[in-house]
């Protein structure tokens, strides 16, 4: 009996060290699933600074014609392509003031984009 309880309290102390290390290691951190709000402005003026991160933004969803694609703009005309995402759904809340969340990326043949996983509005 007493080595059952010997075991159980070494094994309690076990995981509260564990639990301790993982908190002292995580605690500063952001979650790695968690989006980061970034401004159109700034994934427009350094896109380097947000490669491949989970982002947050906020603009007017645009539908351009010429390169047939979905932007969020700002104000003063920066823009980034919302890919990825219901095309139905992006022209029916053109337009509108959208929050969309997902993967951001950039290249010399697309230009800033976000790989949407969700287009939500502002109201």
């Amino acid at each position: 009996m007493g080595r059952l309880l010997l075991y159980a309290c070494i094994l309690v102390l076990a995981v509260v060290v564990l639990a301790a290390t993982f908190l002292l290691r995580t605690g500063g951190e952001s979650s790695p699933s968690a989006a980061m709000p970034v401004s159109v402005h700034d994934l427009s003026v350094a896109p380097e600074a947000h490669a491949a991160e989970r982002i947050v933004t906020t603009g007017v969803l645009r539908f351009l014609h010429k390169p047939n694609d979905h932007f969020v703009v700002t104000a003063e005309g920066l823009g980034v392509i919302v890919r990825g995402y219901d095309e139905a759904a992006l022209r029916a809340l053109a337009g509108e003031t959208v929050t969309v969340t997902g993967r951001f990326g950039y290249d010399g043949e697309t230009g800033t984009y976000i790989d949407a996983e969700s287009v939500t509005t502002d109201q």
